[in-house]
């Protein structure tokens, strides 16, 4: 049973970075036959795995179709992000309250912090990795086991976009935003919840400003897009 689990486990995850890096765009099929011969592992625990992709919906099931990998709107990547930034504003006062007893998430939260800070230019899979566990480790530390799960759901539709959006520009661009991660660590560390409802907030502005560039242009001119995006990370540094 465990080893079973274990293959599940690896199947959703191997399948769920192929997603969010492009490898299976959206639109496209996810074949249990060509994921189980590429991943060297029996069809039971990649259907598991693609089922498990439905429920948290990065992937559809369609009728005749099969399952294909959900393709979200830019008005649904807004309403992700939205989500997002409530989930993590209500956390600000609760995690504030639990840091003195739970030390060993902030010692991670600020190690996560650091890694991100010197992170290689071309890792665009661990740079999401690391931002995503940064920001599930704050929302842990509300102590609410309902909202973490709630919001790692969330989090994994918007990884897409995060993903996507990082390919397309060297992470030094970026650099800005991955640096706020460790001035988020020490508001925590003061217990300044002022400052940090007003934080989340700004951290999150550049990504708020690409979906609506895209929304109003109705298409992807990448180029443009990333200098809004970078002018707007530089604007909340400065």
């Amino acid at each position: 049973m465990e080893h079973t689990e274990s293959l599940l486990d690896y199947a959703f995850r191997e399948i769920r970075t192929r997603i969010q890096n492009g490898t299976y765009p959206p639109g496209s099929k996810l074949s249990t036959q060509e994921i189980s011969d590429s991943l060297g592992i029996s069809r039971t625990p990649v259907v598991s795995a693609i089922n498990r992709l439905v429920a948290q919906g990065l992937a559809v099931a369609l009728p005749r179709r099969g399952v294909i990998v959900a393709d979200f709107s830019p008005q649904q990547l807004k309403e992700i992000i939205e989500v997002r930034e409530m989930f993590e504003l209500y956390a600000v006062k609760k995690a504030i309250q639990n840091i003195d007893f739970s030390h060993e998430i902030l010692d991670e939260m600020e190690q996560v912090a650091i890694d991100l800070s010197g992170i290689d230019s071309q890792n665009y899979n661990l740079a999401t990795e690391l931002e995503i566990r940064f920001h599930t480790l704050f929302v842990t530390l509300a102590g609410n086991s309902q909202l973490t799960k709630l919001y790692v759901n969330n989090w994994n539709i918007g990884a897409m976009f995060q993903i996507f959006t990082l390919s397309k520009m060297p992470l030094t661009k970026h650099q800005p935003s991955f640096d706020q991660h460790l001035q988020m660590v020490q508001l925590l560390k003061d217990k300044n919840e002022a400052a940090l409802l007003e934080f989340i907030p700004n951290h999150l502005t550049p990504v708020f400003g690409a979906i609506e560039w895209i929304m109003r242009n109705g298409n992807m001119d990448m180029q443009e897009l990333f200098k809004i995006m970078a002018a707007k990370a530089e604007k909340i540094q400065k």
